[in-house]
């Protein structure tokens, strides 16, 4: 179904992809099988794709998103409820959500990100843009900050208020933790504050311009835990 002028989704369910190049208005709560927008989209209700979401412009729902494969936006995507992907998301544009985001597959963001709730992934947590998490990040993987010397506004681009834990490495550069940092290798890089507790499994790095409220804490492999 393609909508490539202004339109109207009334709250239901339509057993075909969903293709946005003009402007749609998403009224309830609606599933499909597949949603591209590459127009302007806003939702009242809980959306539910049955496929890939990709979204190329402006996409606003105030509810939840629920997708069971890959989600990609470049445009601007702001979720007032709680995402949950069973993919991969990936945002290089301005990503936004009012609770928490799960992506099963991983998560990549290289815009701005700001999610008011845990960031969960059973697979990487990739950040090289800027980013505010209000919770836990966790994942395989964590890795937050962009490296180089390019110059930032802000002396932390990037803020957890939350623990960040990895099961195997975690890397982090110029970012606040307000909480624990816990992971098997971990590297805490240049302009990085924690102001909770390091701890590590088997190796730690703390980098020049670091400050970290406590004292490294070794653990062994069973207190990893998640």
């Amino acid at each position: 179904m393609k909508i490539s002028g202004s339109g109207t989704l009334s709250e239901g369910k339509i057993n075909d992809e969903i293709q946005i190049s003009g402007s749609a208005k998403i009224k309830g709560n609606f599933e499909c099988n597949g949603f591209h927008s590459s127009g302007s989209t806003r939702g009242t209700g809980n959306l539910t794709v049955y496929g890939d979401i990709v979204n190329s412009g402006s996409f606003r729902l105030i509810g939840n998103l629920y997708g069971d494969g890959n989600l990609r936006s470049s445009g601007s995507m702001s979720v007032d409820g709680e995402v949950l992907i069973k993919g991969k998301l990936h945002s290089s544009g301005s990503f936004r959500a009012g609770m928490k985001v799960e992506a099963i597959d991983g998560f990549k963001s290289s815009g701005s990100a700001r999610v008011q709730g845990e960031l969960l992934t059973l697979e990487s947590v990739i950040i090289s843009g800027s980013s505010t998490i209000y919770g836990n990040v966790s994942g395989t993987d964590v890795i937050i900050g962009r490296r180089g010397f390019g110059i930032n506004i802000y002396k932390h681009p990037n803020k957890v208020v939350g623990t960040i834990l990895a099961r195997n490495n975690i890397e982090l550069m110029k970012l606040l933790v307000d909480g624990d940092v816990k992971g098997r290798d971990v590297i805490i890089g240049r302009n990085t504050e924690v102001l909770g507790t390091v701890y590590y499994v088997n190796r730690i790095d703390v980098q020049d311009k670091t400050i970290l409220a406590n004292k490294p804490i070794q653990i062994k492999e069973e207190d990893l835990h998640f």
